[in-house]
């Protein structure tokens, strides 16, 4: 479809202007035959200032010039001054009759043009301006009734897609065979750089969903592109935001159905498959191994409610769209802010791995690295009620993972409650008043004695590695000391500590606990230390 106009060059290509043969006087622009003419006004005054509102095609025969025969310079100021109004108010061609026997105005005409942008022609036989005035008009006015019948066309077809429910993918295929190219649709978070032809941003209020875009130029009048694409925008947004309301109400339902397996449920393990189904959209699950996973949204600024809550919806979306791909049934649902419950079908999964890889990459991907997923897995379960219920221990074990590489730094693509044990627990607990005071009863001896933080720490390092070994040959040998140095050391550390390491070995696990409690945590411990030797 393609959106008829009446421009200045094809106002000039009319057989009855051609066979005038007009003269141009002027220097146009390039682009100057391309202006559209919005209406062709015959004027004759030397002042038409306010009687122009822009988009005219000007025929004249300067009648208002012929008192200036005597003074040739006067008559050209007076066709500059005519010239100057024509240009401010925006018409977008002149043309003027100038019979034989008037040669001094084409004469003024001709040096009052000579440097302007706008087409000035000069005709020097004689035309019907009102046959040539009735023609155009008839043809703008055809034209603004094919825009209007364009547009009303336009308006039906988008609005039967927004009331129909249409998807994106729908729309954006309406404004392809409207415009005869290819319109694209990029989501915000998946925008590219790429250079287009054309784009219109779709907005919901103040959020920014996206924009339709024309990589290639195609031979459809512009006005036409910028309506279809405007159009097109509303109507994706308001797929877009019904989409996500559909999408939030399934998600609420989901929440609610976890909710209801984490605490135990009267349901069989059929009623809990088909329930799940029903809430997710499948067509049924089938699956006998599922893994309870637990993620949680962690980075080392910590974020607000609001923003944890959207990044929440980004984890569901990333599920949502690796299920699609693989053709796996992910379940998954807010559980509370920043942390998303998951049912995984393991016998359905190629490679566990590969969806914790998965999942991890694309929310970096997503926050560009301003953010990651700390993922907890509880025991398998041979069925979905059983793996629901099991969520209470990985959310447990996913809390104490975020705890674990938040003091530790060890990052690997999920946990189980195996690879946390006992220094996993103390992460956990790192900020109990009652952990702090206990590493600060067993080590305050040590700090006591040491110059700064750093010697302190030495001394820990050293108490760390006796403890780990009870071949105190090969513990000298590694320290460079010999085996009486080494006892002397541990002689001095003793005496400090104020307790002895051998042969007490609740002792030595009270104090192998402080180290590993210190380490999990060491600006804090050692601060409290300090308060406690202080007092």
């Amino acid at each position: 479809m393609h959106m008829l106009h009446f421009t200045v060059g094809q106002v000039l290509g009319l057989e009855i202007l051609e066979a005038a043969q007009p003269q141009l006087v002027s220097q146009p622009g390039p682009d100057a035959h391309d202006e559209l003419v919005r209406w062709m006004h015959i004027l004759e005054t030397a002042r038409p200032e306010g009687l122009l509102p822009g988009g005219e095609f000007i025929l004249t025969t300067a009648t208002f010039l012929d008192q200036f025969t005597q003074d040739p310079d006067a008559g050209v100021g007076a066709a500059n001054r005519f010239m100057d109004t024509i240009e401010q108010t925006g018409a977008v061609a002149v043309v003027a009759e100038i019979l034989e026997g008037r040669e001094f105005v084409t004469e003024a005409l001709t040096r009052a043009a000579r440097r302007r942008q706008i087409p000035i022609y000069l005709l020097h036989q004689r035309i019907r301006f009102v046959e040539l005035t009735q023609y155009v008009h008839e043809n703008i006015a055809a034209v603004r009734l094919q825009e209007v019948e364009t547009d009303r066309r336009i308006h039906e077809a988008f609005t039967r897609l927004s009331v129909g429910s249409a998807s994106t993918d729908r729309i954006v295929s309406e404004a392809t065979a409207l415009l005869g190219c290819r319109v694209v649709w990029e989501p915000a978070e998946q925008q590219t750089a790429t250079t287009v032809v054309a784009e219109h941003q779709v907005v919901a209020g103040d959020e920014t969903l996206g924009r339709l875009s024309i990589a290639k130029k195609c031979g459809t009048d512009e006005s036409l592109v910028k309506t279809v694409l405007e159009r097109a925008s509303q109507a994706v947004s308001i797929s877009v935001l019904a989409r996500r309301s559909q999408q939030e109400m399934r998600r609420s339902m989901a929440s609610s159905l976890f909710y209801q397996l984490r605490g135990g449920t009267e349901l069989s393990d059929q009623e809990v498959q088909w329930r799940l189904a029903e809430t997710f959209g499948l067509p049924r699950l089938t699956s006998t191994r599922w893994w309870p996973v637990v993620f949680r949204i962690w980075n080392q600024q910590r974020q607000g409610e609001e923003l944890l809550n959207r990044l929440s919806g980004v984890v569901l979306e990333i599920f949502e769209q690796y299920g699609t791909e693989q053709k796996l049934p992910v379940l998954a649902a807010r559980s509370e802010i920043g942390v998303v419950d998951v049912l995984l079908p393991i016998d359905e999964l190629s490679s566990p791995d590969e969806f914790f890889e998965a999942a991890r990459a694309r929310f970096a991907a997503r926050l560009h690295g301003g953010g990651e997923l700390i993922a907890g897995v509880a025991h398998e379960a041979d069925s979905a009620k059983r793996a629901g219920e099991r969520l209470i221990d990985a959310a447990q074990i996913a809390q104490v993972a975020q705890a674990y590489v938040d003091s530790t730094g060890r990052r690997q693509a999920y946990f189980v409650a195996q690879d946390l044990g006992l220094r996993g627990l103390l992460a956990a607990l790192r900020h109990d008043e009652h952990l702090v005071s206990f590493v600060a009863t067993e080590l305050a001896g040590l700090l006591s004695e040491a110059e700064n933080r750093q010697t302190f720490e030495k001394r820990l390092t050293l108490l760390d590695a006796i403890l780990s070994t009870d071949n105190k040959a090969a513990l000298a040998r590694s320290l460079h000391l010999s085996r009486p140095a080494l006892y002397a050391r541990i002689g001095r550390m003793e005496h400090s500590l104020g307790y002895r390491l051998e042969n007490n070995a609740e002792q030595r696990t009270a104090t192998h606990l402080a180290l590993i409690a210190y380490w999990a945590d060491p600006d804090a411990v050692y601060s409290a230390l300090r308060q406690r030797v202080g007092e």
